[in-house]
């Protein structure tokens, strides 16, 4: 069965949610997410503004092959 993963607004919504799957007896759970994860449009475009900025001042980094592998997991 496929899962649906579903990002409620506010705690209204999630309490609505929360109870139309009980009733509907959905079995579901609710993790708790850091909310400094989650950027809106303004957010993120302002990061990489930022982010454009600094690399066009040559405020960047180099990293080696073996950086990059350990920074990925491979």
């Amino acid at each position: 069965m496929d899962n649906i993963i579903i990002y409620p607004k506010n705690e209204k919504q999630k309490s609505l949610l929360k109870s139309l799957l009980e009733e509907m007896k959905v079995r579901f759970e609710i993790e708790k997410s850091d909310e400094d994860t989650l950027l809106g449009e303004s957010e993120f475009i302002s990061k990489i503004d930022k982010s454009i900025e600094q690399a066009e001042s040559g405020k960047t980094r180099t990293l080696t092959k073996e950086q990059q592998k350990k920074f990925l997991g491979l």
